[in-house]
């Protein structure tokens, strides 16, 4: 008779120790267990989290190993496409922070089962060159020159600006710029970094591959910026050669002095383009917010536009209406043609234009 499952779930354990625990071989095999790592099992209606499988494969499976790439990414709250490593950022979510303040970041996402097809996510680490890989499956091993760390909830990863290089031998500038402005941003968990303090470090890695991007990234960066969408929507906007908008804008109400805040913003034409993300969308009471809030903005003379994720993605409808609207109030704004060409070749470019949100 199989024994129950239940009281182990989100476990990881070794051949030996599920045996220990009176798991016979042929219960190992069967389909009621899912192998994480070579000679290591998890439940397969109770998968272990990332967090456990990070800790088994640095203390375990590849003794000594740092977290890196999109898995240190991921434990920092870094943002980063959707595209990379099968959507192992929307694991994130909602960032389910615990009560001695640590992550838990689950292996799947909600609704989501392996028996119905869904796949743990593989996992990332850095070894010195000269070290050896017992990996077979589940995680990716790095042979690299050695690299800053940090530790992070009893676990070895790469420190911040590491993790940045790391990420920029993945993905595309815009989406690096994204991950840089998420990190100086006001809703980081773990402030403290600036653009001129990884300035400075990532110019004493000069030669490591990943490094030239970084610094076109952290030149391109600003502060205060409080999505990713916010970044992509900015950088599209500078390309198609709109003048620079101001990220987070703080407007103050002419008799009162309350504050708020407009997500990009020509000041001197009062021209404001509101990012709405998934929080936006999702919940009635932040859209009702956000209505006051431009209603006010309009009584003082904004003009405010709207943006979305599928903006992003289709861009030529917010980019025209931007066009006229700043072109009526005096600003010198690029041609239609120009416009066009632009968003072509951005599209050409396959940025992919889809990052996970930084959770709360």
């Amino acid at each position: 008779m199989r024994r129950p499952l239940e009281k182990h779930a989100g476990a990881l354990l070794s051949s030996r120790q599920w045996a220990e625990l009176g798991f016979h071989t042929r219960d190992l095999a069967s389909d009621h267990f899912t192998t994480v790592f070579p000679g290591y099992r998890t439940p397969t209606d109770h998968p272990a989290s990332v967090n456990t499988m990070a800790r088994i494969l640095q203390n375990r499976v590849q003794v000594g190993c740092v977290l890196s790439h999109t898995t240190a990414a991921l434990f920092w709250g870094v943002p980063f496409p959707l595209t990379l490593d099968a959507g192992i950022s929307a694991l994130s979510g909602s960032r389910p922070w615990a009560s001695d303040g640590t992550l838990r970041i689950p292996s799947l996402e909600p609704g989501r089962s392996l028996r119905a097809g869904a796949k743990l996510p593989v996992l990332r680490c850095r070894v010195e060159r000269a070290g050896t890989s017992g990996v077979g499956r589940g995680a990716i091993v790095h042979r690299l020159r050695p690299g800053r760390t940090a530790r992070l909830d009893a676990l070895t990863v790469s420190a911040v600006p590491e993790v940045l290089r790391e990420l920029a031998t993945m993905m595309p500038l815009w989406d690096l710029v994204a991950s840089v402005e998420a990190i100086i941003g006001p809703n980081f968990r773990y402030p403290g970094q600036t653009i001129s303090s990884m300035i400075d470090e990532v110019e004493e890695s000069r030669g490591h591959h990943g490094i030239p991007r970084l610094l076109d990234a952290l030149q391109r960066a600003q502060p205060s910026v409080r999505s990713p969408g916010e970044t992509i929507m900015r950088l599209l906007l500078e390309a198609t050669g709109f003048p620079p908008a101001v990220p987070n804008l703080p407007v103050h109400h002419p008799t009162t002095g309350q504050r708020r805040e407009i997500d990009l913003a020509w000041e001197r034409a009062q021209v404001g383009l509101e990012y709405d993300g998934e929080g936006h969308r999702l919940t009635k009471q932040q859209w009702r917010l956000d209505e006051v809030r431009r209603d006010e903005l309009a009584s003082y003379g904004w003009s405010l536009a709207r943006a979305n994720g599928a903006d992003l993605r289709h861009p030529l409808r917010i980019l025209l209406r931007l066009r006229r609207t700043l072109g009526q109030r005096g600003v010198h704004v690029p041609s239609e043609q120009h416009i066009r060409r632009t968003v072509d070749t951005v599209r050409r470019t396959r940025l992919s234009l889809r990052i996970a949100p930084l959770g709360a």
